[in-house]
């Protein structure tokens, strides 16, 4: 049995997250790439069982777990018991989550007794893919739900989860986005997520722009909905602690904070992925074939050096802190100034970066152009 001592870092010794992903959607969205199918439910309880025994399997054993976290999919379509038999197996197999554990749910399936029947089974924190709340955009997006769905379903959650984050979308044209952030700040929810409209190879949306059925809106447009609500949500109070999320002070997620810190973590369910230092791996994609499988990983990564480097860079920032170069230096022996002294200058000339403490910071334009700066140091 491989036993892995817990990660230190940057003199912080660290606690694992387990990520389990439930590969069900009721409807697929048209911009939608996630590892999923559409479900009937038939395919549940042999998912659940598949699941149990791929943990019950795992060779890794965290010395503790801090989080768990539902994702998918819509793992809102299991049932509390199924929900309850997944929590227990990692429970007693990895040990139980001592801070968090979260599930990702839709709208539609909210109920008062299925979120006490989620909170029996162990569910602590609720994320609600609200997406929108405007109906017209909200039908073009493919939800199921309307905006009176949502609030209800916000009013629900709130009253049995104080921990509830909500997401919402950007980057549709004609979308009332401000109206939306207005509803949001009114119900003060602990936590927001933001993902822009992202166009995937293979979806729906995808092939509405390559016929010129759909036009994206500009990157300018798109760039001024995300500075808006920067400026509403740091406003109101937030913590902008990761280029996509924002929490009331204490209330950060812990699975996801796990990521960016470069904790441990193991994923489980199709399509999942695993990170213990320095190796990668990912589970096949196919659910069908997930769960008729016996060999379920797909392929196992050794990180180089240089793949540490650019991760440690890349993680740090998407965080509001940054890359600590101190602890950078310490843990690659190489000065961080020196080693991207060209770079640093034109990013920082470009007013895309600074540094700030002695940590490497996006500016609010290099938040707008992440990726781009990001990839300039592969």
């Amino acid at each position: 049995m491989h036993r892995l001592s817990t990660y230190v870092t940057q003199g912080l010794s660290l606690s694992w997250g387990v990520y389990v992903h439930i590969p069900f959607c009721a409807r697929r969205c048209p911009y939608c790439a996630f590892v999923l199918i559409e479900s009937d439910g038939s395919l549940h309880d042999a998912f659940v069982d598949r699941l149990c025994r791929e943990i019950r399997e795992t060779p890794h054993r965290p010395d503790s777990v801090s989080s768990l976290y539902f994702g998918g999919g819509t793992p809102s379509l299991l049932t509390p018991k199924q929900v309850g038999r997944i929590y227990d197996e990692v429970s007693t197999i990895l040990g139980k989550p001592n801070l968090e554990v979260t599930l990702e749910a839709n709208p539609e399936d909210i109920t008062e007794g299925l979120l006490k029947g989620y909170k029996d089974a162990g569910v602590n924190r609720l994320s609600l893919g609200i997406q929108a709340l405007d109906d017209r955009a909200l039908g073009e997006f493919g939800r199921e739900h309307s905006a009176k769905d949502a609030e209800k379903a916000w009013k629900t959650a709130h009253e049995i989860f104080p921990n509830v984050s909500l997401d919402l979308m950007f980057g549709l044209g004609g979308q009332q986005w401000s109206r939306s952030l207005d509803q949001v700040l009114s119900w003060s929810p602990p936590h927001v997520s933001l993902y822009g409209l992202t166009y995937e190879p293979g979806t729906p949306f995808t092939r509405e722009v390559s016929s010129g059925v759909r036009s994206p809106i500009s990157p300018e447009r798109e760039g001024g909905m995300y500075r808006e609500a920067i400026s509403r949500l740091t406003e109101a109070g937030y913590r902008h602690y990761e280029i996509s999320n924002f929490a009331k002070p204490g209330m950060e997620s812990v699975q996801n904070t796990g990521y960016w810190e470069g904790r441990p973590y193991l994923g489980f369910g199709p399509g999942a992925h695993s990170y213990i230092p320095h190796q990668r791996w990912s589970n096949l994609s196919n659910v069908r074939k997930y769960l008729e499988g016996d060999n379920l990983v797909l392929e196992v990564e050794e990180l180089t050096l240089d793949q540490r480097m650019l991760e440690r860079i890349f993680l740090g920032l998407r965080r509001d802190i940054g890359v600590d170069l101190d602890a950078f230096q310490v843990e690659f022996k190489v000065p961080f100034r020196e080693k991207y002294l060209s770079l640093l200058e034109e990013l920082e000339g470009l007013k895309l970066v600074h540094i700030r403490g002695g940590f490497l910071v996006l500016t609010e334009n290099g938040k707008l152009l992440a990726d781009e700066v990001i990839g300039k140091f592969a």
